[in-house]
């Protein structure tokens, strides 16, 4: 097996107006707290090649992955790709929603179009930089950084590590995955900010001298940060608990070769009944992906590196399924789980079908917010089914 990683810096220049998504409109960045990135890992072995790489970003379409996708296989032929957000509450509107006010788009095309270009050319500059390496992974529940505001009864707090070392076992790059929106910092915060993935990422980076990669898992249902003020010093504290812990986890692990790695996709296709969703088409804040059938068309991956395995979901999955998962992936045979979230879209929140209520004021939505940032109850059974497909198969 051999390794590569680049990355690329995405932060947006301050010189046009910046609207930060994830809160509400008209939200204006006025600095930069710390810089954005792309990052890029590539995994080679002889029978297939992987990038997964990571933006400091809300969210990323399906249509946007496709292309940059399609783009870096010209270049390097039959490589698989999976382009995932960190989901930051504090980097640009790149989905559309989070403009100056509910009638006007946020996405700035031109910083569209440049970070596209940036993504094409980080993701091979990863392919055309590997070293020899050998596979750790291992996982640690992390206590007392997160909850559940939907079901404070259900918390994933598990954070899934992998790292990839080189001669005498010198790391080459970390890969942190862990369910928790990265929302720190709160809706009146005006800085750029990577939150504290960010933190994590330059803890680890400071430890082992290598770089390191954060994802997202099924932080849905609102699994956010658990603290009181929202504030920096906060942000930094999480951050670096996490990274601590995951190296901790790690460093008790023994390097191995990795056995095989294989990567199997599955199609999705579910119906978008989200009335919010059609407004936001005919106002052109989103664009429309429906096809001719009113459905959304979007995939899942199952990537096993040996006996470690990552299921990426397209959007925020609630960790209830999350859970869920993650237990059909052991039962089938992974000694270590995690799941991608936000990986080759974002099709907003993934509920259980039990759970999906949609409200009957959904701008009055109560205890059912999710279910109006998602596409329809369709969506979980519909993700859940095909992944569990992929698992099923020996």
């Amino acid at each position: 097996m051999n390794v590569g990683y680049a990355q690329v810096m995405i932060t947006p220049s301050l010189e046009r107006p910046v609207y930060l998504a994830g809160f509400g409109q008209n939200r204006r960045a006025g600095s930069v707290h710390d810089d954005l990135y792309a990052r890029a890992l590539s995994i080679q072995t002889a029978s297939t090649t992987l990038v997964l790489c990571a933006l400091d970003l809300i969210g990323f379409f399906r249509p946007d992955v496709l292309e940059v996708t399609r783009r870096v296989r010209q270049r390097h032929p039959g490589v698989e790709m999976v382009i995932a957000s960190t989901h930051t509450h504090h980097g640009p509107d790149t989905m559309g929603m989070w403009g100056p006010d509910e009638k006007t788009r946020g996405v700035d095309e031109l910083y569209q179009a440049e970070i596209k270009q940036k993504i094409f050319e980080v993701c091979c500059a990863s392919l055309e930089q590997a070293k020899p390496a050998r596979i750790k992974a291992a996982s640690v529940q992390v206590k007392g950084v997160a909850k559940n505001y939907r079901n404070p009864e259900i918390v994933d707090d598990e954070l899934t590590l992998l790292q990839f070392v080189g001669e005498g076992d010198a790391p080459l790059a970390t890969l942190f995955n862990f369910p928790c929106h990265p929302e720190v910092l709160w809706n009146g915060n005006p800085h750029i900010s990577s939150d504290y993935p960010g933190v994590l990422r330059a803890e680890v980076e400071s430890q082992t001298g290598a770089p390191c990669l954060f994802f997202a898992g099924a932080l849905g249902g609102m699994m956010s940060p658990d603290v009181k003020d929202h504030s920096f010093a906060e942000m930094e504290a999480m951050g670096k608990k996490l990274a601590i812990e995951g190296l901790t986890a790690l460093a008790s692990v023994p390097a191995a070769d990795l056995p095989a790695l294989q990567v199997t996709r599955r199609p999705v296709a579910a119906k978008l009944t989200n009335p919010l969703y059609k407004f936001a088409f005919w106002r052109k804040l989103l664009p429309d992906v429906r096809n001719r059938y009113g459905q959304v068309e979007t995939e899942v991956t199952l990537i096993k590196f040996g006996s470690a395995w990552l299921a990426t979901v397209p959007g925020e999955m609630l960790p209830k399924l999350g859970l869920r998962l993650k237990d059909s992936l052991r039962a089938a045979g992974a000694s270590t789980a995690g799941v991608i979230g936000l990986a080759n879209d974002e099709l907003g929140y993934i509920l259980p079908e039990e759970d999906f209520k949609y409200p009957w004021n959904p701008f009055r939505p109560g205890k059912h917010y999710e279910e109006t940032n998602s596409i329809s109850k369709e969506i979980g059974p519909k993700v859940m089914g095909a992944l569990e497909g992929l698992i099923g198969k020996r």
